[in-house]
């Protein structure tokens, strides 16, 4: 049980990205990508299919939130959280960007030379560090806080 409450926090963490993803940035037209970094990485691999995108993007906060309480246990805290929540953006940054074709943290990758309406396009890679950084700062506080909460309210159940 402890396994699928700690999943069902990452996926409500990446729920909160995508959301705030769509309507914030996509939404309010500042977005700096065509496609989010999930479909946009499948996308360069020949793989972004109907709901594959979502998937993955689900699955892997899933995962990263059940590698959080693996790693910590009870001392889960939002602290934690977040540093798991920026290791995971630099891993972004430094990996997944450039084989995107965004370069390295957004700078001097062949998505900035693509027409605007190309899907793998980057505009502004400082807008581009600053949301994708804001959203996994959110995400890392979701999974470091509400883990946080139920394994505490679990430990206290358990003495009771």
């Amino acid at each position: 049980m402890k396994w699928i409450k700690s999943a069902a926090i990452g996926a409500l963490g990446s729920l909160v990205m995508f959301l705030l993803m769509m309507f914030a940035i996509h939404g309010a037209g500042i977005a700096p990508f065509n496609l989010p970094p999930s479909a946009a990485f499948l996308e360069k691999l020949g793989l972004n299919v109907g709901p594959l995108p979502l998937l993955v993007h689900f699955g892997y906060g899933a995962t990263w939130s059940m590698l959080l309480v693996a790693l910590y246990g009870t001392d889960t805290n939002v602290r934690r959280g977040v540093y798991l929540a920026v290791a995971l953006w630099l891993f972004m940054m430094v990996v997944y960007s450039p084989i995107i074709g965004w370069g390295v943290f957004g700078f001097g990758g062949s998505g900035h030379t693509l027409a605007t309406d190309h899907p793998l396009h980057l505009g502004a890679p400082v807008k581009y560090l600053v949301a994708t950084l804001v959203l996994h700062l959110i995400y890392g506080s979701i999974i470091g806080g509400l883990n946080s909460v139920w394994i505490q309210s679990e430990s206290r159940q358990a003495t009771t």
